[in-house]
Parts: structure tokens; sequence; C-alpha cells
């Protein structure tokens, strides 16, 4: 019968070629490898996302929205408290939304802060009417510019972001009369400078009623697009490059007009143009 063998005789002679305990010599040139065969693969059969058939191209970036094309003059307005530029992008969004369907000024500032401020209707009331009288912000103005709305008080915040919405309101107002026939406003823009141009021209009395001409003048810095709701008609205009866009439409005191100013493929900016009264 053969002798046992020793372990420790065995394992003092063995001298393999590879110690497969010790990998730190082989798996760098094993990975090296890996991504030059992963690439190759990518390369020849680029890998598709669940929804693609086939391969496409994507812009590197995408088309400027409502969130960014028309918040670069949000920055510029003249309003206290530092507020901060989240707030005032929902401010705009729901300016956009209110400033042809509600009129009175105190109705507004409520309708443009509450989604700030929900479930508090006394708050926002008693807010809005300190807010609406026009000797507010004069009076207020130096206790207002120390705020900072991140550490102002709570009715202070509601205070400060109707003051901004006011702000919003008004940038986006244009108001002409026989008086005043002329108004423009101008919005900064991520492409840059909009202007806004409405004048009122009288053509004369008819059956009693003082009648007349509402042009509108656009000053566009990229290609867009311009859109009259006015008494019931809607008459619109587009260019491809830069420049001037023109709308004329019957008018008429005490009548309010919409304006939609499009640019590329952002949403558009809409302008109340009201004919006032003399």
């Amino acid at each position: 019968m053969p002798a046992a063998l020793d372990p420790e005789a065995l394992d003092a002679d063995y001298n393999p070629v590879f110690d497969f305990g010790d990998l730190s010599s082989v798996q760098p040139h094993f990975e090296a490898l890996l991504k030059r065969r992963l690439r190759q693969e990518i390369s020849h059969r680029p890998p598709l996302f669940p929804w693609e058939q086939g391969l496409q191209e994507y812009p590197d970036a995408l088309h400027p929205g409502t969130s960014s094309i028309w918040l670069d003059h949000l920055r510029n307005l003249a309003v206290p408290g530092a507020v901060p530029e989240e707030v005032l992008a929902d401010l705009f969004d729901q300016c956009q939304r209110t400033i042809h369907d509600i009129r009175q000024t105190g109705r507004r500032l409520v309708a443009a802060v509450e989604s700030l401020f929900p479930d508090q209707p006394q708050t926002l009331a008693y807010v809005a009417g300190l807010v609406a009288r026009p000797a507010y912000r004069s009076t207020q103005a130096p206790a207002l510019d120390r705020l900072d709305y991140a550490a102002a008080a709570h009715q202070q915040q509601v205070a400060l972001a109707m003051l901004a919405a006011q702000g919003i309101f008004e940038a986006l107002s244009l108001t002409v009369a026989a008086a005043g026939p002329t108004q423009t406003q101008t919005w900064l823009t991520a492409s840059g400078e909009l202007l806004v141009q409405a004048t009122y021209t009288t053509a004369g009395t008819a059956a009693g009623v003082l009648g007349g001409q509402l042009e509108v003048k656009a000053l566009l810095p990229t290609e867009g697009s311009l859109v009259l709701n006015s008494l019931g008609e809607t008459l619109g205009s587009e260019r491809s490059t830069p420049g001037e866009l023109v709308l004329r439409s019957a008018a008429a005191p005490g009548t309010t007009h919409r304006l939609d100013v499009s640019l590329g493929q952002a949403s558009p900016l809409s302008f109340q143009i009201l004919v006032a009264d003399d």
C-alpha cells in the first residue's frame, strides 16, 4: 500500500505557472479587452430606447418654453423683498391665466397668489384690500424695501407676492384712449427685447357711439406670430425672421382685447389691451 502524501510537503513543492489567487496582473488587461469589445458592439449596433424602432436624431437642447423664454423679464421687475425666481415663475403662470378673466384688482391679486397660499381666503382678501390701494406701495416703501421674502412673516410674504403679481399684471397691460392714444410695453426675453405698442384712433361718431380703430405693432426679436382677439374677431400674422408685425381691428371705448405673442416654439405671452373711456 503506498504511503500517504504529506499535504505540507506537497504545498512546499507546488509551484504553478499562474497563481489564480492573485489577478492583479490579469484583471486590467481583461477589463481593457471588455471595454474595447463593448465599444465595438455599441458602434455597430447602438442601443435603442424601448419606444424607438430605429436610430433617431435628437436636438442638443429643447426648444425654450414658458418657464425659460419669458422669465428673464421677471428678474428686472421693480418689486421689493427679493422674491425667489420660483415664486415669480408661479405668479407669472397664474397672472397669464387670470388677466383676461378677472377685471377687479383685488380679486386678481387673490387669484394670482392663492396657489402659493392655499386655504387662506380671509388672509388673502385682507392683504389684497391693502395692496390694491394706490397709496399702499408709496406709503409702505421704506418698510417693504427692508424685507426679505424668505425671512418675512407670513402676511408680509403674501403682500410681497401680491406686489410682484401687480407688477406682472401691469407689464402685461396696455391702456389707450382718445386722450392718450398710444402705450408701449417692452418685455425682455431670452432671445432679446420684445416691444408691443397699441394705438387707438377715433373714426368719428356713428349712431351716437364713438368708435375707432385699434392698431397693434410688435417688434419681435426672433421669428414669431401675433394673434389679436378683438370684439369677437380673431386676427393673426406671423413672420419667420425678426422684425415688425402689425394688426388692426375695430375698437370702441370700454372694450378689452387680447393679444397673444409667440416666439419660436415657446408658449405665447398674453397681453390685455383696454380701450378706456375718456
